[in-house]
């Protein structure tokens, strides 16, 4: 099979017509129709994961990679949905990020009215927000490029695209940042003035998922 008719069968396996589909991913019945009957074939990536999103699978299934379709109809049906995941993030500094084409499964209500595709999952590397983040920890983070207001915690990326998970200080109008760790035995690092310039954030926390070992 191709993307085109594996959309079109898992769209039918959890019951969402093309217009249901094309509202999720922000398309036209016109498009998917295209997609699923092989007149665009060459869909682009940001499309193919919105697709597989939405029908509660995975990008490497509509291509053709994975067999596997990922989400029943029936957990469809009891409200769960698939966000990337995005590997390791440092709780810590001078460490850098894996990105793997992973996807993680959980409640859609966790989401709030987003779309999957808002949000990423990343997993804690390192003790400096401890106790609050466990080494090990999976976070669930929404996509944004500032944080809203000074205190939260949340994903920068830095210099040579090292990313360190932090809490996030800083004064309206004023060219610094502070990224402060939890755990009292690291010291928070101050960014300010030009270094400023290499700064991104890529990420707010709004959960912890994290699995406790009662054994």
């Amino acid at each position: 099979m191709n993307v085109g008719d594996r959309i079109k069968l898992r769209r039918k396996e959890i019951g969402m017509s093309q217009t249901d589909l094309a509202n999720e991913v922000g398309s036209t019945k016109q498009n998917i129709y295209k997609y699923e009957n092989g007149i665009i074939t060459n869909i682009p990536s940001d499309k193919i994961e919105a697709i597989s999103a939405a029908l509660c699978t995975t990008p490497a299934y509509l291509m053709g990679w994975d067999d596997t379709a990922g989400v029943h109809a029936s957990d469809n049906d009891a409200g769960l949905c698939y966000v990337q995941y995005a590997g390791p993030v440092a709780a810590h500094f001078n460490a850098t990020p894996t990105e793997e084409h992973e996807f993680r499964c959980m409640p859609s209500e966790w989401l709030g009215h987003r779309r999957p595709e808002d949000f990423f999952v990343a997993s804690v590397d390192g003790n400096s927000m401890y106790p609050h983040f466990h080494d090990g920890d999976e976070i669930l983070c929404l996509r944004c490029s500032d944080m809203g207001h000074s205190g939260r915690v949340g994903i920068i990326v830095f210099g040579n695209d090292e990313a360190t998970l932090k809490r996030i200080d800083y004064h309206p109008g004023e060219d610094w940042i502070d990224l402060v760790p939890v755990n009292p035995e690291y010291q928070t690092k101050r960014i300010e003035g030009a270094d400023l310039e290499q700064c991104r954030v890529v990420g707010r926390v709004i959960k912890v998922i994290r699995t406790v070992d009662e054994a």
